[in-house]
């Protein structure tokens, strides 16, 4: 039997099996330790064992090396295709603007392991500022932001609109809390967080940085604060008026149950 040597260690099978795929297309024999009992019981296995990428010995050095050139924005869109939360067509998104693309969050957020995944990655991206709070603006925000908290062990509130006007949900105590990081799913025109931002800053807490799981401005917003996101994609959008999907008679599709 060839003899295989552990290359890394992942501790859910999201990510395992991501790395395991992205060897196997480029042509590694591979195995994966422990896959079987994990999948089996999930939730109860992965906190008892790691899932253990091998490829054959003599080729351990090649294999880390070319996993460690595969880059994070690669590794996000995958997950996010393996789910089905790339949707193309013509959608009308929440800025009111229109796209041939949408990501659909939902999908991810049914998927809790996969949620907490990526959740880990934006904590990630935090770790170096220091912060009182996660703030999740509702709807897509908010179990992302809860997930971050927790994660860095840190409070959490959110916001909603009340009456037109972003505010904080009432009840929250926002006595202790002056420096916070505000987590979005995805970033369009970046008008909700700017409103969150201008809500926070009028209750005397100052915003250190902004994370999204997805920036699909292609890096052209600008909150004013370091803004950094797991994926970053160049997707064109749309005034209604000036649609060529409108104009070519393509039926709309508003995805999504929000009502922002």
């Amino acid at each position: 039997m060839e003899n295989f040597v552990t290359i890394a260690k992942f501790e859910n099978i999201f990510e395992a099996d991501l790395a395991r795929g992205l060897l196997e297309d480029n042509g590694f024999e591979v195995n994966l330790l422990n896959e079987r009992v994990v999948s089996l019981a999930p939730g109860i296995a992965s906190n008892k064992l790691c899932l253990e990428l091998q490829v054959p010995a003599g080729q351990e050095a090649k294999a880390m090396a070319f996993l460690s050139e595969s880059t994070k924005d690669s590794d996000t869109e995958a997950l996010l295709k393996s789910e089905g939360a790339i949707l193309e067509g013509h959608f009308k998104l929440t800025s009111g603007r229109h796209s041939n693309l949408y990501i659909e969050k939902i999908k991810l957020l049914q998927n809790p392991l996969l949620a907490k995944t990526l959740c880990s990655r934006l904590a990630a991206l935090i770790t170096d500022h220091d912060i009182d709070c996660v703030v999740g603006p509702a709807y897509g925000g908010i179990a992302l932001a809860f997930e971050v908290a927790s994660i860095l062990d840190k409070s959490f509130v959110f916001t909603q609109r009340k009456d037109g006007e972003m505010t904080i949900r009432s009840g929250f105590d926002l006595s202790e809390i002056k420096r916070a990081v505000v987590i979005e799913d995805i970033v369009t025109t970046g008008g909700s967080v700017v409103e969150v931002i201008q809500c926070l800053n009028d209750r005397n807490i100052e915003v250190s940085m902004v994370g999204a799981l997805v920036d699909r401005s292609g890096g052209a917003v600008d909150f004013g604060v370091p803004f950094m996101s797991l994926l970053q994609l160049d997707i064109p959008s749309y005034d209604p008026e000036e649609c060529p999907l409108c104009q070519s008679g393509i039926p709309i599709t508003k995805p999504g149950g929000s009502d922002k």
